[in-house]
């Protein structure tokens, strides 16, 4: 795979993508992503991961409503697996290609989403290791200590491949745009900061409906 040589020689790899426009190789990288992160979600909901990990919150509900939001919740983080990668590589590109406008960019809207989908290959390498840490999980009994260890452990390494995507996003993005390293660090700082404060604000709107929502529910059940 022509992508896989952003591993081992990602500038070229990038500013040959940028040239000749790859969005079909781009958009398989991120179906390959996308692949990987369902299968390790199915593999954490039917091994009982997500379950156990959702009843140690201590919810004053009624066990039905509980049992209700658990189903909720574990078919959510399938269909999220299925939908958020490609929802953030137009996402990604879209902020970059309008926030690299601010540093004199210029370049087509197709070499940014190539340059992007290719930079989720590290999320690839990051999902393929997410594999065999879901299925640890499952192994070392859902509920116990070692095995909510290990899953904080996924979680810190995949940081350390969510920093290199980033990293492939600015260099990608500085051909895609002809821009310089610097003003597509400065987009990128931007756009990550625009997409940070769009999460605080969706966090405070969901801190305040979902208390109101559960104690509804709560109510109705009893």
């Amino acid at each position: 795979m022509q992508a896989l040589a952003i591993i081992w020689a990602p500038i070229q790899t990038l500013e040959r993508a940028a040239e000749e426009r790859r969005v079909l190789l781009g958009f398989g990288v991120v179906g390959l992503c996308s692949a990987l992160g369902l299968l390790g979600s199915i593999i954490l909901v039917l091994g009982g991961v997500t379950r156990a990990q959702l009843n140690q919150s201590q919810l004053d509900l009624p066990q039905d409503v509980i049992g209700n939001l658990i189903s909720a919740a574990e078919i959510g983080t399938i269909v999220l697996s299925a939908t958020w990668f490609f929802a953030s590589w137009i996402a990604i590109s879209l902020l970059m290609q309008l926030t690299t406008r601010f540093f004199g960019g210029s370049g087509s809207f197709s070499a940014m989403l190539a340059v992007v989908g290719y930079s989720f290959m590290p999320l690839v390498l990051n999902g393929v290791l997410a594999l065999f840490i879901a299925a640890g999980q499952v192994a070392l009994d859902p509920g116990s200590t070692t095995s909510v260890a290990v899953g904080y452990l996924g979680t810190l390494i995949g940081y350390a491949f969510f920093f290199w995507q980033v990293a492939l996003v600015v260099i990608g993005a500085s051909f895609a745009r002809r821009i310089g390293y610097g003003e597509s660090a400065g987009s990128c700082a931007i756009s990550c900061a625009g997409c940070f404060g769009s999460i605080i604000v969706i966090g405070i709107a969901l801190a305040i409906v979902i208390p109101v929502i559960l104690s509804a529910a709560g109510s109705g059940a009893q």
